[in-house]
């Protein structure tokens, strides 16, 4: 077993890059991670240094293989997991011209609306499958031609996040499905560029990377990269996923019926489905599993661990977040409180940008502990409003995983139990992302034939069951309906 080969998982995240090591019959050797922060250089903004990304990856690396004994000549591959949506602009040397514009960034308001009054949401929805949001690597691009045309002129090529660490990792250019489909500029039917949008736009195609397949190898490690990792030259380097789509993987979300439920700094609902699934409304996102020939749902709420971030740095800042849950989860009810958790605007079911948060019922007797709770139960409630999406659409929902932030306090996982009014299974492998990577990686440079195999042979299905209690869930449903009339009541008042 000491000579089995290992796969690392690079999982690049918004708040931190986490790197695992895997043997090939399972088992976390090492993990690490490397916080970084979010730059807010005005109010709607949101950058991050593309080169703080790379630092991180390295680091951690090399500590996850120092921490883990493992040796370079052990390692049989790379996998990469990343923020979705991001755009990174390079010049014609490589070089990184302006911060990266990442998915909770709002400064693209105006050019959101410009598009759908110019394309159209039909031909949106015809072209991509997808609805628009500020964040996105269109929208984002369209303000910098519009707003930074000096650094337009010089962009040769855009990149979405990981694909601008795996980039500084081999010096090789390209992307994958599961990923491009965040940028609503492809086409997920047929996994291709849109050309028929990028034509309408004006976008050079030539500033968009080749796609290839997800666990398709993307190329070896560089010389001084690797010497400086302490890794072989030339170790391959697996083209990877959306961390969405890696986060299914390493969950075992694989198969339609199964959905995946995530509270990190947004909130996403994930379940597979065999095909192509368009709302006519646009309230969801349909994108290319990191899996051949499969697709997913995904619903999003921005601000699911954020407002309780939020809460903790900015109201309460003396509690951990363990001691913040445990006074939430201590209050027998919030006496009228609710908490609308909008602080960056909001995906589905609303789309909108310019949606803010709200506290509703405030009264002299509320307490921290009853806002607490407040922001914990909105959030969730976010997530039921996101789930309705799939019931309209008629996509089964059997079984629901629980993964993220929102599985580390117990009372997370009794609120959605609760409110989902369903049994939450909660997985008992940490960092899903880099795991789904390492699997990636491991299909990529064949240990395994197939995800299938490789999920099996990792036997990682352990799960914990958490099941509602029907008084709780009958409470919440009734509570629920308020919430369902909170953003209605307040989204105008801002304009």
């Amino acid at each position: 077993m000491n000579n089995q080969k290992k796969l690392i998982g690079v999982d690049l995240g918004t708040s931190s890059v986490k790197t695992i090591i895997m043997g090939q019959y399972g088992g976390n050797e090492s993990s690490t991670s490397f916080e970084y922060k979010i730059n807010i250089p005005q109010p709607g903004f949101a950058e991050q240094d593309p080169e703080v990304w790379y630092l991180g990856a390295v680091k951690t690396i090399k500590t996850a293989l120092v921490e883990g004994g493992v040796s370079a000549s052990q390692i049989n591959g790379i996998g990469l997991s990343g923020q979705m949506h991001g755009l990174v602009c390079l010049d014609d040397s490589g070089n990184v011209l302006r911060p990266a514009i990442i998915w909770a960034d709002q400064r693209s308001s105006v050019q959101v609306k410009k598009i759908y009054d110019s394309v159209g949401y039909e031909r949106i929805s015809q072209w991509t499958g997808n609805p628009l949001s500020t964040g996105f690597m269109l929208s984002s691009w369209l303000w910098v031609v519009e707003n930074e045309p000096d650094i337009a002129q010089r962009t040769a090529s855009i990149l979405l996040p990981k694909d601008y660490l795996r980039y500084r990792l081999t010096g090789l250019l390209g992307s994958e499905p599961s990923d491009a489909s965040s940028t609503s500029m492809f086409d997920i039917s047929d996994r291709v560029w849109s050309l028929e949008l990028l034509d309408f736009l004006d976008i050079n195609k030539g500033l968009l990377p080749k796609i290839n397949n997800s666990d398709n190898i993307s190329g070896g490690l560089k010389k001084e990269v690797a010497e400086d990792i302490g890794l072989l030259t030339d170790t391959p380097v697996i083209y990877g996923g959306a961390d969405q789509a890696m986060q299914a993987i390493g969950r075992g979300v694989i198969t339609p019926g199964l959905l995946s439920c995530a509270i990190a700094t947004g909130g996403q609902l994930v379940t597979p489905v065999n095909l192509p699934i368009y709302d006519r409304n646009l309230r969801i996102h349909c994108m290319c599993h990191a899996l051949p020939n499969m697709w997913y749902l995904m619903a999003a709420t921005l601000s699911a661990g954020l407002s309780l971030r939020w809460l903790r740095d900015n109201i309460i800042k003396t509690k951990t977040y363990a001691e913040i849950a445990d006074s939430a989860s201590e209050c027998k009810d919030t006496s009228g409180l609710m908490f609308l958790p909008h602080l960056i605007g909001e995906r589905t079911p609303y789309m909108d940008s310019s949606s803010r948060a709200a506290f509703y019922g405030l009264t002299p007797n509320h307490h921290l502990g009853h806002m607490a709770k407040a922001v914990m139960e909105g959030v969730v409630f976010s997530l039921r409003l996101a789930m309705e999406v799939f019931d309209d659409l008629g996509v089964p929902i059997n079984r629901v995983l629980a993964s993220g932030g929102g599985t580390r306090h117990p009372f997370w996982l009794e609120l959605m139990s609760n409110i989902f009014c369903r049994t939450i299974e909660v997985s008992e492998m940490p960092d899903a992302s880099a795991v789904g990577a390492a699997i990636l990686a491991g299909v990529g440079t064949g240990l395994f034939s197939d995800i299938q195999t490789a999920y099996q042979t990792f036997g990682i299905s352990s799960r914990r069951l958490i099941k509602p209690n029907p008084e709780k869930s009958d409470q919440y449903s009734k509570k629920f309906l308020r919430f369902k009339s909170f953003y209605p009541a307040v989204c105008n008042l801002g304009a």
